[in-house]
């Protein structure tokens, strides 16, 4: 399942276009929306983006100016210019920057929904590509180099870093990563319960881990206790893009994880498709000042994923910062029936959805809940309860606006915003549609 973003500052055009391809059988797209540069570049920052159409002319920010700053972070995003303007100017810019098509808004839905078909298929042509070049590389054994893996396992150990750094045993080994610098690290555990943590298997992983990470971040790479471990440090740049207010030197943190979530997903969609494998992923904290804590994070962090495979949870992308409470005994919670696990999993999905109706209802935003990568997600719940996640929410908005329409005396724009509809004409538009009439002949 590709990703589309679109965004136009006037949001009529905006929830238009989403509630089309949302109806459109031919797509199976989780689709977003943005009403300005700003809102897609925020976006952009927490979840990986496959498609965009958007708006060239915008106040402040350009849809030029968002493409230089969007592929950064995403550079095989597709991208499709919609204006209402055509001058020479703006396509000659568009064309210089390589995008897949400009269209005006004058021609109409049939041509937008035929660029976002041929840059779906762009995607699957480039994704075969990099199938072919996966398998071929699946049957050369890339050998880690044995000191480096050592030193990396003494690090996890928590033995002093700067230490190892000028130990002789490792000297004349590039090291990465410097300890005086933000950094974290990312540890894999593959399920073991379909699949051997053969050494093919481990390598071929690690070899999409490195050729999806972006250069903006160093990189060093281990086996561990038979989990994977890369630790990693974004440059200057990066941190300076996750910078918070007017502060130097202040970094969001919790940017740079979400960031490093969306690069996750796209990793674990890969080793899915590509190895058949599912793999889940913890992200430690920022390890300067704190690398000794880097073994209780590992520890914590892996027993974290183990208990989730014992329940039957795969793809997991959790960070250390959402791990609260007790842990649990893994042994003592894989004595549940796996039908039982699989169906409290179902209603925590639907308790967040039921709490958070007004909100952030996203698959991106659902999977953080329940610490599973979006595209899983999606998957999963269609093959537990054999419902798409997009029906279930528009079943529970619908749910609730008729609760709301006879139990209340709200005015229906109120009730449309209680129920995740930001504008009042789209509400009306799709309550119709459910229902054979518009809200107000329902009331009536």
């Amino acid at each position: 399942m590709y990703r589309l973003l679109i965004v136009d500052d006037e949001p009529v055009i905006t929830n238009g276009l989403v509630q089309l391809f949302e109806e459109n059988p031919e797509f199976e797209l989780d689709v977003l929306k943005a009403y300005s540069a700003k809102e897609a570049l925020a976006i952009a920052k927490k979840m990986k983006l496959d498609i965009l159409v958007s708006d060239i002319r915008m106040p402040q920010k350009s849809g030029l100016q968002l493409v230089d700053e969007l592929m950064y972070y995403w550079p095989m995003c597709r991208i499709i210019f919609l204006t209402g303007y055509s001058e020479f100017e703006y396509v000659h810019e568009a064309l210089r920057k390589n995008v897949d098509n400009y269209i005006l808004k004058t021609e109409g839905i049939d041509p937008i929904f035929t660029a976002v078909q041929l840059a779906c298929q762009r995607l699957d042509e480039e994704n075969r590509r990099r199938v072919q070049e996966d398998k071929l590389k699946q049957h050369v054994k890339i050998a880690e180099p044995l000191l480096k893996n050592e030193r990396m396992e003494r690090i996890v150990d928590g033995e002093p870093i700067r230490a190892l750094l000028t130990d002789t045993r490792y000297e004349g080994l590039d090291f990465h990563i410097c300890p005086d610098l933000p950094s974290l690290f990312v540890m894999g555990c593959i399920n073991e319960s379909a699949h051997s943590a053969s050494r093919e298997m481990i390598s071929s992983i690690q070899g999409i881990f490195m050729n999806d990470l972006p250069s903006s971040f160093s990189c060093e790479q281990a086996v561990y206790e038979r989990t994977l471990i890369w630790l990693l440090q974004p440059d200057a740049e990066l941190l300076g893009r996750f910078q918070e207010g007017e502060s130097e030197g202040t970094i969001s943190w919790s940017g740079v994880t979400g960031y490093m979530k969306g690069i996750l997903e796209s990793i674990q969609n890969e080793c899915d498709e590509l190895l058949g494998v599912p793999v889940s992923f913890g992200i430690s904290g920022n390890l300067k000042e704190a690398w000794g804590t880097i073994r209780e994070q590992y520890a914590t962090l892996r027993m974290i994923l183990k208990q989730k495979q014992a329940l039957g949870q795969s793809m997991v992308i959790t960070d250390i910062s959402k791990v609260g409470g007790p842990i649990g005994n893994t042994d003592e919670q894989a004595r549940h029936r796996e039908g039982d696990t699989k169906s409290l999993v179902i209603a925590q999905i639907q308790k967040y959805i039921q709490d958070h109706l007004a909100g952030d209802v996203s698959l991106t935003a659902i999977a953080q809940e329940v610490h599973f990568n979006p595209s899983y997600l999606s998957r999963y719940y269609k093959q537990m309860t054999g419902q798409n996640l997009l029906e279930y929410i528009q079943a529970k908005r619908l749910e609730a606006a008729i609760d709301y329409m006879r139990n209340t005396d709200l005015k229906l724009q109120e009730i449309a915003a209680r129920v995740g509809f930001d504008s009042h004409s789209y509400f009306t538009t799709f309550f119709k549609r459910k229902m054979g009439m518009s809200p107000q002949e329902y009331r009536s």
